[in-house]
């Protein structure tokens, strides 16, 4: 793909086509309620909107623009601060990306925001985080995880269920995590905790190329589960 190819827009549903994901068990807002805020069309981007998602889609080797970006972008100036705010905690903080990418998914699955878990599940993947270990993000506990996986979807959990961590925890994750890691943690969690607040309040389409199904017939979590953020 050239770098022409690359700068010049094209219609996100022309995007290509992806396997439809059928979601794990949980309760997924977003299908609930549908699309409220609709993203800004071409004819309504600024010059300097422009630029700057043109910007996005040539970091991420793309053609089309991310449709939680044409709506954050009615967000005026504060949006290419978020952009660069959250993209530098995500991709190059000092906690390993296919690990941030892990806890996103985490609490992507426990907010009920199809829109991040469907997201981040692909950049997982693209990061060669097998498809296996994703799904057991979405259990309560599993065998498979290593005591780093564990103590990572622990603590997310805790932060989540509590807005705080336990001395055990904290002391857990210390083992696994320097200073700047942990505050790095925190501040990825809370980020995403906004963000898939955001996104279910608003409404906001799969991802390009991506469609996410429901989840097959089976026990979905309750509305007041314990674990669930709010």
């Amino acid at each position: 793909m050239t770098l022409k190819t690359r700068l010049r827009r094209t219609d996100p549903t022309g995007a290509e086509p992806q396997p439809p994901m059928t979601l794990p068990d949980g309760h997924w807002i977003g299908f609930d309620y549908p699309g409220r805020i609709a993203p800004l069309t071409r004819r309504e981007l600024r010059p300097w909107h422009r630029l700057f998602l043109a910007g996005i889609r040539l970091g991420a080797k793309d053609t089309y623009d991310y449709t939680c970006f044409l709506v954050t972008v009615r967000l005026g100036r504060v949006f290419p601060l978020h952009t660069l705010f959250f993209s530098q905690l995500l991709q190059h903080g000092r906690i390993p990306q296919a690990d941030s990418e892990r806890i996103v998914i985490r609490v992507a699955w426990r907010m009920g925001c199809q829109y991040e878990f469907a997201h981040h599940t692909g950049m997982a993947l693209e990061l060669g985080v097998p498809r296996s270990e994703i799904e057991t993000l979405t259990h309560e506990d599993d065998d498979g995880w290593s005591d780093r996986t564990r103590a990572l979807m622990t603590a997310a959990d805790e932060l989540l269920a509590t807005k705080n961590l336990s001395p055990l925890t904290f002391e857990r994750r210390r083992c696994e995590l320097d200073q700047n890691q942990i505050l790095e943690f925190s501040m990825l969690v809370g980020h995403y905790v906004m963000a898939g607040d955001d996104a279910r309040r608003r409404g906001c389409p799969d991802r390009a190329g991506l469609r996410a199904r429901r989840p097959r017939l089976g026990r979905r979590r309750p509305r007041d589960a314990p674990m669930m953020a709010v």
